[in-house]
């Protein structure tokens, strides 16, 4: 005798029997997409493109991923989920995303949901390789999508910043300044030495190769992919999971983690910032929102539509909050779960004046790095902080565009996407980001980049404190005994070498004047 049958949602009822082409399954939003429509949706398969990376194999890598925590819950509740997956050996910077003529073959004939995650999201990346990853990826992609026979929808995840040359930005498409196909020649066609002499005349307003290859892409979607149910998805700036499958979960060290963790050890002293509300998004609502997107552009597409739907994400409008309030629930938050990891005593600062930040950065990280480093060589060890002061400082600069300025972020589509949704599908598929208390996440945010990236358990919270206590005595000593030598070389100077000097001055002034 069966057991009940479990009533789907219209999402999942879109998405029961589909075969899905995951890319990205390797990175961050990557695993928790897979983890997400092997749990939630009815899928019959999930085919996930793997390259590989630093001789590590792709089969291998495809293991590896689940080994994440983010499938903790699957194997728990449906273990033979997994069973579904299967790997496309692949590399999103080879043409046709690197796949066999076999393998393309399995693609046009089996799949029907595309969800194009990946991308190279570092915001230094030379032109050739953002436009092979970025763009060239996403136009294969595209042209392969419009011969797929029976093609359900198709999900671009994209960022709300491939506009940031603009302050106001609206959920639709802009023009790009070189399409995709002469950025693609371009780029094929000169050398790395030529490249690098005009990538900035290429990016214009552009922060960014990131930012600038997205919208170039957007734009080839615009102009091409009107006829399949493709959307374009662009999340805020991505952080940690607010509740699925668990909490606070993260596993790169990008945008606000790396900001806060440098903070939290005490790497960071000095930070340049203006007190802007700081658009976000938890990873696991992009997800969800994805998934809806990519369900409404299905189940409404029409052949003859007159323009690609795009969907903003972000908590600027419906949930404000500054970037004073999250550090200072943050700096609260850690002082109560120290790490033992700490390098030294987290003292850091917040300037908006970048005169400021560029004279105390020279001194709380410059001059020491130096110095320490040339104790090291002493040592007979290798210098290393010199390297990785270079590396926080090109990180925050990297991310000035994104968080000295208020962006505003049209989000009606997706406001009309979530009023659309019935009452299971938003419980089942949460993307509400105003329904999120900031100072109950930023709580869990601390913990979850504790335990995460840190690798730091909870037990260890009482030796946190005691080498936070250790390292407080130093750092007092340290500053009384400055104290004590600035203010004998200040008297020495001021009571005897300033009068020396005014005297010999004095001296040589009468001389001259007789």
């Amino acid at each position: 005798m069966e057991g009940p049958q479990i009533e789907l949602s219209d999402i999942q009822r879109f998405y029961k029997d589909s075969t899905v082409f995951l890319t990205g399954a390797t990175g961050f939003i990557g695993k928790l997409f897979l983890e997400k429509v092997l749990r939630a949706l009815p899928v019959k398969k999930v085919y996930i493109l793997v390259r590989t990376k630093k001789d590590v194999p792709a089969a291998k890598r495809f293991q590896d991923i689940f080994e994440s925590p983010v499938f903790d819950l699957l194997k728990r509740t449906n273990p033979t989920a997994l069973d579904k997956v299967e790997i496309l050996e692949g590399d999103c910077s080879l043409p046709m995303v690197g796949l066999s003529e076999q393998d393309i073959e399995t693609f046009v004939q089996n799949v029907n949901v595309i969800f194009h995650c990946a991308a190279t999201v570092r915001f230094d990346e030379k032109i050739k390789h953002a436009t092979r990853t970025n763009v060239r990826s996403t136009k294969d992609l595209v042209d392969l999508a419009k011969k797929i026979p029976k093609l359900r929808t198709f999900v671009y995840v994209g960022t709300a910043y491939s506009n940031s040359n603009r302050l106001e930005i609206r959920e639709e498409i802009y023009p790009a300044k070189i399409t995709a196909e002469k950025l693609i020649t371009v780029c094929e066609s000169l050398d790395d030495e030529c490249l690098n002499a005009v990538t900035d005349k290429l990016i214009g307003d552009w922060p960014n190769t990131y930012t600038f290859t997205k919208q170039v892409s957007e734009d080839y979607i615009n102009r091409v992919g009107r006829d399949i149910p493709i959307c374009i998805e662009r999340p805020a700036v991505v952080i940690s999971t607010a509740e699925e499958p668990m909490s606070a979960f993260v596993d790169n060290v990008y945008t606000l983690a790396g900001f806060v963790m440098s903070n939290v050890v005490g790497i960071s002293r000095i930070t340049y910032y203006k007190n802007t509300n700081l658009d976000m998004v938890p990873a696991d609502y992009v997800v969800n929102h994805c998934i809806a997107a990519g369900w409404l552009t299905g189940d409404s597409f029409k052949k003859q539509r007159s323009e690609i739907p795009v969907y903003q994400i972000s908590n600027a409008i419906d949930n404000p909050i500054s970037q004073d309030d999250i550090y200072d629930i943050v700096d609260y938050e850690c002082h109560k779960i120290p790490t033992p990891k700490l390098v030294v005593l987290p003292l850091y600062f917040r300037t908006t004046c970048r005169y400021n930040y560029l004279f105390f950065r020279f001194f709380f990280h410059t001059l020491i790095a130096h110095m320490v480093d040339f104790v090291l060589k002493v040592k007979g060890k290798k210098p290393m902080l010199v390297k990785g002061m270079k590396k926080l400082h090109a990180f925050q600069e990297a991310n000035e565009p994104f968080s000295l300025q208020d962006f505003f972020i049209h989000v009606e589509n997706t406001n009309k996407l979530l009023k659309k949704m019935s009452f299971k599908d938003r419980e089942l598929f949460n993307f509400d980001v105003a329904r999120i208390n900031w100072e109950d996440y930023f709580a869990q945010y601390v913990r979850g980049l504790r335990f995460y990236l840190l690798k730091d358990t909870m037990d260890t919270v009482a030796e946190g404190f005691k080498k936070y206590r250790v390292l407080k005595i130093t750092a007092t000593v340290y500053l009384i005994i400055a104290a004590i030598v600035i203010y004998g070389l200040g008297k020495v100077f001021l009571f005897r070498a300033v009068p020396l000097v005014w005297g010999v001055v004095a001296h040589f002034l009468r001389n001259l004047v007789c």
